[in-house]
């Protein structure tokens, strides 16, 4: 891989990652290390990819157990609330982004990360199956459960 493949892949993907680690951690300071830990296994794997989907399901795979080692090692310690920037919209809706905000926090994180890669990056249960290496039909029941237990935080 060249400096600039690897710069160009930096700057497409390092959003969702940083949005997959904060869906995950919810401490931003973390998340930008976190998303530093996985570009720098990304640079010092030798793996070469055979299209553009491997690559993306890697590095969303990287970062999900980043965030499971990061949650591990620190699951006392003191995390921070997410910054009110990264809610966006109008401040009419503010409330309602917060306790989405608060109810996905309270989520496993199986449960999150399903979530997070259906609602937010917009990947089907087959998609999520494949980069997760799980069955769609666990998949399915994931996201079923996550929502049942979204709403009953949010009634």
């Amino acid at each position: 891989m060249t400096d600039d493949e690897f710069i160009s892949d930096v700057e497409r993907y390092k959003d969702m990652l940083f949005r997959l680690a904060c869906s995950n951690t919810g401490d931003r300071s973390c998340c930008d290390d976190i998303v530093q830990d996985v570009f720098l296994k990304y640079l010092r794997c030798r793996k070469r990819f055979p299209d553009e989907q491997s690559r993306r399901y890697w590095l969303i795979r990287v970062t999900i157990n980043q965030c499971r080692d990061h949650t591990r090692l620190f699951r006392n310690t003191h995390r921070s609330e997410l910054d009110e920037n990264t809610a966006g919209g109008n401040d009419g809706a503010l409330d309602d982004r917060i306790a989405l905000r608060e109810a996905l926090k309270k989520l496993a994180p199986k449960y999150r990360v399903v979530i997070f890669l259906h609602y937010y990056e917009g990947y089907s249960a087959a998609e999520i199956a494949s980069i997760l290496h799980l069955s769609t039909s666990a998949i399915t029941s994931r996201l079923q459960r996550a929502r049942e237990t979204l709403k009953k935080y949010l009634e």
